[in-house]
């Protein structure tokens, strides 16, 4: 299992969202539903310390241009 948060993690989750939504919706629009989901949710937790905010949207980052040039 990956690390939580790390860009294994991220990745595995883009590609579940991508196949939950296959016949609902592109892969991109998939890819972008999970990423703007993920970024909210980050971006409203008052918990977390901003470092480790900007590391997960980086991670998160990260695995997005990488699910999105795999095809």
């Amino acid at each position: 299992m990956s690390e939580l948060f790390s860009v294994p993690y991220f990745e595995d989750n883009f590609k579940q969202h991508i196949e939950m939504n296959s016949g609902k919706a592109s892969r991109i629009n998939a890819m972008n539903s999970y990423y703007r989901s993920v970024v909210s949710t980050l971006a409203q937790d008052q918990l977390t310390k901003n470092a480790e905010v900007l590391k997960r949207i980086q991670n998160l980052d990260e695995a997005y241009n990488k699910v999105k040039k795999e095809k």
